[in-house]
């Protein structure tokens, strides 16, 4: 794990800034989507100059960014399963398999919601993101 900076992310005022956008940006995805490329975008080219906190935080986002990507795909093909178990139209116990892609889909959600909400209380609090303490430091 790298070495965090002891005095307050705040002190780099614009790379804080950029930080919360990026997290407001992220959150602002439950509601358009769009927003998620942006800000995944804005921490790619952030995360160049940053260093200490601020970096551990931008490579925090860039990883969830990835991991929403594959739970995105793996739900689309969990769904797209389902067409071949049970055909559209047709009713039998096989229209319950529908309902996996869409628990996966909504549990993903949940905990994407709780990463962003724990990853902006770290910032907040001047403390690396939760993952990073776990062995998801950073690269």
């Amino acid at each position: 794990m790298g070495e965090f900076r002891r005095t307050s992310t705040r002190d780099d005022s614009s790379g804080y800034a950029f930080v919360l956008l990026v997290y407001g940006l992220y959150i602002a995805r439950f509601f358009t989507a769009i927003t998620l490329l942006v800000g995944v975008i804005v921490a790619y080219v952030l995360r160049g100059s940053a260093s200490g906190l601020l970096r551990a935080h931008l490579d925090w986002l860039i990883r969830l960014f990835w991991w929403d990507v594959g739970m995105l795909v793996l739900s689309g093909v969990l769904f797209g399963g389902c067409f071949f178990i049970e055909p559209p139209g047709s009713s039998g116990w096989g229209q319950l398999v529908f309902l996996v892609p869409i628990v996966v889909f909504l549990i993903w959600n949940v905990v994407m919601l709780i990463s962003l909400v724990f990853g902006l209380r770290e910032l907040m609090r001047d403390r690396p993101p939760v993952g990073s303490r776990f062995g998801g430091g950073g690269s």
